[in-house]
């Protein structure tokens, strides 16, 4: 069914138009009752659904959840995938992983020839793309290329809420070198700054996992102590370790567009967290801010379509959420480093749909002010 139960009304002409033009998504053997989705389109799969029509060129994002004999639904397991103007995609489904996968035939070119033959035949088993959420889905991906989605997806295609993840073998694992109190204090430091390192040494299965950048530590692990201060107030070194890591600036935006979605309809949270790391980063250097402010324009933007897709215990604008905080200042640093008008236009957006207010934003934090000792006499 429709994410809100109703039909799609759509001008006949305009449908013939999508029709011939639009990609098919053609699936087999999914069981009924099974939930289903494209993008922000939500189905339950009845007896007669093979599939969807009339698909826009771009990037998509397809997933499947099993239900259970109580009506339980499992996480979901989906992949991505750039469609092509009249592509045809055929999906079928595991019974063992109860997954879709990609159809197991010896002549794939052949079934896809027969089905485009049929698709008159078969309009009736096939749904039709919502379009009623095509401009939303735009807004969310409209950065994201083919090269993209090629270089991030999973090597093995599937994207799960969680990767499989196994122990290191004993050769693999880290082992420590002589203390000093530099290193002591450098570790504690990287710590405070990463949660991460307090957990288990473990690694994904190989892959199963998104193909992600790595993200650069805002304090550099070789980091004398006399640096630590300055690397945590402006993490410029960290931004511009990030920027280069990328072949363009429109590459680092096609990414983080990508992570989001894969959290957003496919629910990976490994995808969440690097969404996560890249905000926690880039909203931490007003320096960052006018060495790369075309990059800095473009990330505001994204974010206004992306904030309001949170989840809710994410959405209450307090200091304990991470999020906000970030966000608070990152319009400070928008400021500071000459993109006001970024800033205001992400700030009222930001009012208007999360009700996400900013007062004093460019007033002095106290915990930054001098304190004044009075000395005795």
């Amino acid at each position: 069914m429709n994410k809100d139960n109703s039909s799609m009304q759509m001008d006949p002409d305009l449908a013939l138009r999508l029709l011939a033009d639009g990609a098919v998504l053609a699936i087999a053997g999914v069981p009924v009752g099974t939930e289903f989705g494209i993008d922000l389109c939500a189905y339950v799969i009845g007896p007669d659904f093979r599939g969807v029509k009339m698909i826009p060129p771009g990037v998509h994002y397809v997933w499947c959840a099993s239900r259970g004999p109580y009506g339980e639904s499992a996480p979901r397991v989906g992949f991505v995938h750039y469609f092509h103007p009249n592509e045809i995609l055929v999906r079928e489904w595991d019974n063992d992983l109860e997954e879709l996968r990609p159809r197991q035939t010896a002549e794939p070119e052949l079934e896809r020839e027969r089905i485009r033959k049929n698709l008159a035949q078969l309009e009736r088993v096939l749904a039709a793309y919502d379009y009623r959420y095509v401009c939303k889905w735009k807004d969310l991906t409209g950065s994201v290329t083919e090269a993209c989605v090629a270089r991030c997806r999973p090597e093995l295609g599937t994207i799960r809420t969680n990767i499989e993840l196994q122990s290191c073998t004993d050769a693999d694992r880290p082992r420590g070198g002589a203390s000093s109190s530099n290193s002591k204090r450098q570790t504690a430091v990287r710590l405070l700054l990463s949660e991460s390192e307090l957990l288990p040494d473990l690694k994904p299965i190989d892959g199963t996992a998104p193909r992600f950048c790595v993200v650069p530590p805002r304090v550099p692990q070789n980091a004398q102590p006399a640096e630590i201060s300055l690397h945590a107030l402006d993490c410029i070194a960290a931004v511009d370790e990030l920027h280069n890591s990328f072949e363009s600036s429109d590459a680092l935006i096609e990414e983080l567009q990508l992570a989001f979605i894969f959290f957003l309809v496919g629910h990976s949270v490994e995808s969440l967290e690097h969404w996560r790391k890249l905000l926690g980063l880039l909203a931490h250097s007003e320096m960052a801010v006018a060495k790369h402010n075309l990059t800095y324009m473009k990330y505001s933007e994204v974010l206004a379509h992306q904030l309001p897709h949170l989840p809710e215990e994410l959405m209450t604008p307090s200091e304990h959420n991470t999020v906000y905080k970030d966000v608070r200042q990152l319009l400070v640093n928008l400021h500071g480093g000459g993109k006001s008008v970024s800033a205001e236009r992400l700030s009222k957006q930001l009012q208007k749909k999360l009700s996400w207010y900013f007062d004093n934003l460019l007033d002095e934090d106290p915990e930054d002010q001098p304190v004044v000792l009075e000395l005795p006499e």
